[in-house]
């Protein structure tokens, strides 16, 4: 007996667990930004640019759309549209970049945070064609010397002729390879960018990221020029970490666009950015952190969960929402009131200065539809509606079945004998009946086991099929000890 005893203490324990259920955070999932794969890149004229447009949430997580989600692309060179398929979360289109110079891409969605990026094309040599250049003109020979002869003439002409030829065509030769050869400006100045402006954080860890880049400068018109020897670039912030601080633009370079400088800032604000050279300083470049205010409640119910009692029990969490349909924060309480069908622990929540969300309250109701209710002055109001489930009755069939099994277990002494026989119906019976009854009692908690047991009712989950059967077994197998029915 003892080791059945302790073989259902497990069992009880197992089911205990298998009863436990988790809470999926919906808020944090949903799609809230858009996201260019390459925020800054350097390309050669001529090139032809691949993006990659990724749809995110709260998280930084790539997120799926549920419906084709169509996209706005401005470019240099006009507007583009294209989509995101239902059930992918990434679409890709491509760019020709035909002049030189530093550029935006812009891709927007609705009431999404667009995605922007920044692209630099360098220029490419073009030397001059040959129809074009100016060929030289041949040298004339020089007059004969008085008294002459024609003979002697011709013959001198000659070797002036085979003389000249050498230095003439390494004269033509030297134009030719100076007319062909590209005449670029030299490095003057410094130009700094910033990409993102404004930038939009992440309010879940709260981090604002932003890709820190220069650009070298030449001529009377400011044109793209690649630095002839190493130049040394320090960057200074008044806000956040910049890493790397310290850059080279090696000989040749026209940006560091290819690896920019990472900003990183904790809180929001606003901020600048210093680039010094020994080509100059450029900036400062003020920058906005930003954490968008809320403009509306949101609720977040949990799937309810089944009480002993017959009832059902959903947490319940009220969050900020910015104008994206992004979780934010605010830079003050804001206090909140709840309504609802049912039973609210708490009417009244907070959502402190600087979180997402208030502390979570019970809510209980009985099965059927029921309606809650979030509302704050200057704020959008959010309303919720759930199923609470209805009362599995067939429990209670599984509970009487348990209290069949503990009976006949509890007169195993006499099983199959002729006094078993006359009395088997009274004791199935009765076993049935007490197994009921146990599970029916101890759901609300009005029922103990001897201190001996070494099963603990606490831990039997009521609202579980092996809960059950359990509780319908002890009940019966219990019952019958104190019972007779023969």
């Amino acid at each position: 007996m003892l080791r059945a005893l302790q073989v259902l203490a497990l069992l009880s324990a197992v089911a205990a667990t298998c009863a436990s259920q988790t809470i999926p955070d919906k808020l944090l999932s949903s799609p809230v930004r858009l996201e260019l794969d390459k925020p800054t890149q350097e390309v050669k004229e001529g090139t032809m640019v691949t993006y990659t447009v990724t749809l995110k949430n709260a998280k930084e997580q790539p997120v799926t759309t549920s419906n084709n989600l169509q996209l706005g692309i401005e470019t240099p060179t006009g507007a583009k549209n294209i989509e995101i398929p239902a059930g992918q979360s990434s679409a890709t289109f491509t760019w020709r970049a035909a002049n030189p110079g530093v550029m935006q891409m812009t891709v927007r969605s609705g009431k999404l945070v667009p995605a922007t990026g920044l692209l630099l094309v360098t220029p490419s040599p073009k030397p001059r064609t040959p129809g074009n250049s100016q060929q030289p003109q041949p040298t004339p020979a020089p007059p004969p010397p008085v008294g002459a002869t024609a003979g002697s003439n011709d013959a001198a002409k000659k070797r002036a002729r085979r003389g000249a030829a050498p230095f003439r065509i390494m004269e033509n030769t030297a134009k030719a390879v100076m007319e062909e050869a590209p005449t670029l400006p030299q490095a003057t100045k410094i130009r700094l960018y910033i990409q993102p402006v404004p930038v939009y954080g992440n309010p879940v860890d709260r981090i604002w990221s932003a890709q820190v880049s220069v650009a070298v400068l030449g001529g009377s018109q400011d044109s793209l020029t690649p630095v002839a020897k190493d130049v040394n670039v320090h960057f200074q912030s008044s806000m956040g970490q910049l890493s790397p601080q310290d850059i080279v633009l090696s000989a040749g370079q026209f940006s560091n666009f290819s690896k920019p400088a990472q900003l990183t800032v904790n809180r929001p604000g606003t901020g600048s950015v210093l680039a010094i050279s020994s080509l100059g300083s450029a900036g400062p470049v003020d920058i906005q952190f930003l954490q968008p205010p809320p403009v509306e409640l949101r609720l977040s119910v949990s799937d309810p969960v089944l009480m002993g009692s017959g009832s059902s029990t959903a947490n319940v969490q009220v969050c900020l929402i910015d104008q994206s349909g992004a979780i934010t924060s605010s830079d003050q309480d804001v206090p909140v009131t709840l309504t609802a069908t049912g039973q609210l622990a708490l009417t009244s929540l907070s959502i402190q200065h600087g979180l997402l969300c208030s502390n979570s309250t019970a809510w209980t109701s009985g099965p059927g539809t029921a309606d809650i209710r979030a509302e704050s002055t200057g704020l959008k109001a959010d309303s919720a509606g759930i199923i609470f489930p209805k009362f599995p009755w067939y429990f209670v069939w599984l509970s009487a079945a348990g209290g069949l099994l503990g009976a006949l277990i509890s007169g195993k002494g006499d099983l199959f004998s002729s006094r078993w026989w006359t009395h088997t119906w009274r004791g199935l019976v009765l076993g049935g009946i007490l197994g009921t009854v146990f599970y029916l009692f101890a759901r609300f908690g009005a029922i103990a086991l001897p201190k001996d047991s070494p099963i603990n009712l606490q831990n039997i989950p009521v609202v579980s099929g092996i809960g059950a059967l359990l509780l319908g077994f002890l009940g019966g197998l219990y019952g019958r000890k104190f019972w007779k029915s023969g």
